[in-house]
């Protein structure tokens, strides 16, 4: 087994590599979340510094009180760099001071008695579970490190209430024997998960900054869908399985009828929940499968792979009738929007996605042509 200096040696290490990454990002990206998640890992080493000193020195204001509020300070700035990843740090760290300051207050007599561990436990404890809680308001794409982040505070809490137990039944002699070796246990379980914890923010937000770049890249910022770039390089990868697997495809385009009118007559701020609105409609008509973007400034493809005319056509007019038979409600105003569908089916071939689209546009163009709200089918 691991003795405990090793693993606080191997702790202050890691926690200081983290700590000052996290500094370092703060001071490139300027994320405020950055610097509280660095310095809670380096409240945690001086932390440990100044409990594991006690050894040396004897000066129980810094090994034990001063060592007990620090670690008490680190999952606090932890609490202050989630909330800090919505913009809410600073309704939390007035907070977050006052609690420091009142724990302070508490931890002094307890100290000069003997009840400084109670106290420390306890708060820990309940800072945890809520940091736990925090996390659950973080709007995130990577749930699983979210949850993994979770678990880690879920099971530091748990640690800390079973050392509250386990400190309170010995304190009134409910446990005879030598429990020594099980608060080893949890102090090195403690300093594990504190760690770990430390490791896994990073990552979860790097993959999130990831995540929110690859959006800006192939995401239309009003409603979320692919953009047009982006819609056409999958695009083309769905036709070239289409054709190698010898499958049908079909390819849609949609146009907002009488657009034009909406803006003029309510506004831009209302054509704009307009296109949200029908875009939610479309893909609530959709498979898991399918590929939908807006590619213009009312116009929208999708593809549908594995989808031969009969199956798209059907699901063409049910995006059709989805928008058709419903009303668009914004600022008290019920507007009736209708839309204009071209299909066509691709069987076989070398074609790229561009000239499909174009077959479809056609389609569309007849479809408006003959009086718009309706679906035409193009042969290819």
């Amino acid at each position: 087994m691991v003795d405990l200096p090793t693993i606080i040696s191997i702790s202050v290490l890691l926690n200081v590599v983290i700590g000052a990454f996290l500094l370092s990002l703060y001071f490139l990206r300027q994320q405020q979340s950055y610097l509280y998640w660095g310095s809670s890992c380096l409240i945690f080493v001086l932390a440990q510094i100044t409990a594991t000193s006690r050894v040396f020195i004897d000066l129980p204001i810094l090994t034990h009180f001063i060592a007990n509020l620090l670690i008490i300070a680190a999952p606090l700035a932890a609490v202050l760099g989630i909330h800090a990843y919505n913009n809410r740090e600073k309704y939390y760290l007035k907070r977050c001071l006052y609690l420091l300051l009142a724990t302070a207050m508490l931890l002094f007599p307890m100290f000069q008695l003997g009840f400084d561990q109670f106290v420390t436990t306890a708060i820990l404890a309940f800072s945890f579970l809520y940091a736990a809680n925090a996390l659950r308001r973080l709007n995130v794409e990577r749930i699983i490190h979210l949850v993994l982040l979770q678990l880690c505070f879920f099971i530091h809490s748990a640690i800390m209430f079973v050392q509250f137990g386990l400190l309170v039944m010995e304190h009134f002699n409910y446990i005879k024997a030598d429990i020594s070796q099980v608060f080893a246990i949890i102090l090195i379980s403690h300093i594990i998960i504190t760690t770990l914890t430390a490791m896994i923010w990073p990552l979860l937000m790097f993959l999130e900054s990831e995540q929110v770049l690859s959006d800006l890249a192939n995401r239309d910022s009003l409603t979320g869908l692919l953009n047009r770039r982006a819609f056409i390089t999958i695009s083309n990868n769905y036709l070239e399985q289409a054709n190698n697997s010898l499958s049908e495809l079909c390819a849609v385009m949609i146009d907002i009828d009488f657009f034009k009118r909406v803006n003029d007559k309510y506004g831009h701020e209302t054509g704009d929940e307009a296109l949200k609105w029908v875009a939610n409609k479309i893909k609530s008509q959709l498979r898991e499968h399918d590929l939908v973007a807006r590619i213009g400034g009312e116009e929208f493809a999708v593809i549908l792979p594995n989808t031969n005319q009969l199956q798209g056509e059907n699901l063409s007019e049910r995006i059709r009738l989805a928008i058709n038979n419903d009303y668009f409600t914004f600022n008290d105003q019920r507007i009736k929007l209708t839309i204009s569908v071209g299909i066509i089916t691709h069987q076989s071939g070398s074609n790229n996605i561009n000239e499909l689209l174009a077959q479809a546009d056609k389609g569309l163009y007849k479809a408006k042509v003959n009086g718009r709200n309706q679906v035409v089918t193009m042969a290819f």
